[in-house]
């Protein structure tokens, strides 16, 4: 075990009983204070070490969190590796690019995988092999081998004008109302809803302080009148005392997580007629992201507010073949 294995390990035990700030502050602290040390393992003969599919599982999972990726990702990547060493029966040193090539035609034609998850696939066993390669787990960068696999980028469905306003005049509790609110004037995602705070509502500036689900950096976004009083009005009713913004109706009154979450955003969008499609938490995202860039075409404020990495991501998976803006664009220059 490596000085940088150790430090890893050491994050990994700790994660539970720390915050995201925490954890890196303990590392960066140990990086400094080991940096001029040598850390070697200690031998018992006969020293023999078995490093086995598992080992090699634990080992990315405890370099994942320690480097800041969500349990959620790092586990959609473990499952994926799992399923191809058990159907491949190979060790991980002996597990080629071929075998990887073969494994994803297997389940296309078996399983009648569409070419969409196949991709992700690919895309998690790049992760997880160039992981291992990089730290010389394997000695051959074996994804290289692995041929490119084209997806098909579909247009994300989005709550119309109308629509919005259509769940905006119906019966809603305060809580409904102030989630929906905030999610049409944000476009946060589940999991940044469940995490907010009380403390993270600006309301004399009618912003809103959010940690980002997958940058795992904080950004700022913007509240609408509309929305800022509706928060507002469903934190001035609430009778129980908690630091976080959206709670549960029955005790103990913990956070509400994003499975409660997807339901309020799914059940407005019912009462409201809306049955074409799922409104999930992410198409009221997308209706937030597609508005604000057709009233404004600032593709970087819009990325910005939206928390993508680069602009790229919103053009790709939130503005393609946007059908509705293209028609008012023609219409106007053909006017």
């Amino acid at each position: 075990m490596d000085k940088n294995m150790l430090i890893n390990d050491i994050v990994y035990e700790m994660s539970p009983n720390l915050t995201k700030e925490q954890i890196d502050r303990l590392k960066i602290t140990m990086f400094v204070k080991m940096q001029n040390c040598e850390v070697s393992e200690m031998q018992c003969l006969p020293a023999v070490q078995a490093h086995d599919n598992d080992w090699i599982i634990h080992r990315f999972r405890i370099d994942g969190i320690a480097k800041g990726i969500g349990g959620s990702t790092i586990n959609q990547y473990i499952i994926a590796v799992r399923r191809l060493f058990r159907e491949t029966g190979r060790h991980y040193s002996q597990i080629t690019g071929q075998d990887i090539t073969d494994y994803l035609a297997v389940r296309q034609y078996r399983d009648k995988i569409c070419a969409n998850y196949k991709a992700t696939l690919k895309r998690y066993f790049s992760a997880f092999f160039g992981w291992a390669f990089r730290k010389h787990h394997i000695t051959n960068d074996i994804m290289a081998d692995v041929d490119v696999m084209k997806s098909v980028v579909k247009k994300k469905d989005c709550l119309s004008e109308d629509e919005v306003e259509s769940i905006r005049e119906s019966e809603m509790t305060l809580k409904e109302r102030a989630i929906f609110e905030l999610m049409v004037s944000t476009g946060l995602r589940v999991g940044e809803v469940a995490l907010l705070k009380v403390s993270d509502i600006d309301f004399v500036h009618r912003r809103v302080s959010v940690y980002g689900e997958k940058t795992r950096q904080y950004r700022t976004a913007m509240l609408t009148v509309k929305a800022a009083r509706a928060i507002r009005r469903y934190l001035d009713a609430r009778q129980q005392e908690s630091e976080d913004l959206f709670i549960s109706d029955r005790k103990p009154y913990g956070r509400m997580n994003n499975p409660a979450i997807e339901k309020v955003a799914k059940r407005i969008a019912r009462r409201a007629g809306i049955t074409r499609l799922g409104a999930t938490v992410h198409v009221y995202r997308k209706t937030f992201v597609t508005t604000l860039y057709r009233k404004t075409k600032n593709i970087l404020m819009v990325s910005k507010l939206a928390g993508h990495a680069n602009t790229d991501t919103t053009v790709k998976y939130y503005l393609i073949d946007d059908l509705d803006d293209m028609q008012h664009i023609y219409n106007i220059a053909n006017a």
